[in-house]
């Protein structure tokens, strides 16, 4: 199922937890700032999680990961998760967010592809890295700390 416009991960009957729930737009600005995070996707049917640099453009997420020993991204990732956060120097204050979407294979050869892509990874062999786009359709994000208590910008 193709979600349209990114939604933010509903309520459980377990999830009990006193700290906000981030909106969609809120996840949105938080990640505009972000620089990194981690990418899972799956490998041969397994599970592979990598550390990605990013980038927002538009609509889309865009990541850049050095996928070490493999070396290769699979043609055609398919849906993908996508987790960064964020603490105060001091510790009082916290937010995390984890998109999910359906990520492709970027062409790094086109006109203004190298505009817009995040920065290679440092110490990551560029022959052993992928760029990818993914539409960001569910985000579940959460805010902890001093700053939570006065988000307005919350899901109830």
């Amino acid at each position: 199922m193709m979600v349209t416009s990114p939604t933010v991960e509903p309520p459980t009957v377990s999830d009990k937890t006193a700290q906000p729930r981030l909106s969609a737009e809120r996840c949105r600005s938080l990640l505009a700032g972000a620089r990194g995070g981690h990418l899972a996707l799956s490998q041969g049917a397994l599970p592979l999680v990598v550390p990605v640099t990013c980038a927002l453009d538009g609509e889309d997420l865009l990541v850049r990961a050095g996928l070490g020993l493999i070396g290769k991204v699979p043609a055609q990732p398919g849906v993908v998760a996508f987790q960064t956060d964020w603490s105060s120097p001091d510790g009082s204050s916290r937010w995390e967010i984890l998109v999910q979407g359906r990520a492709e294979v970027l062409d790094e050869r086109g006109p203004d592809a190298r505009d817009k892509l995040p920065p290679p990874l440092p110490m990551v062999d560029q022959s052993m890295t992928a760029a990818l786009r993914i539409s960001m359709e569910l985000f579940t994000g959460r805010q902890y700390g001093s700053a939570a208590g006065q988000s307005k910008e919350t899901v109830e």
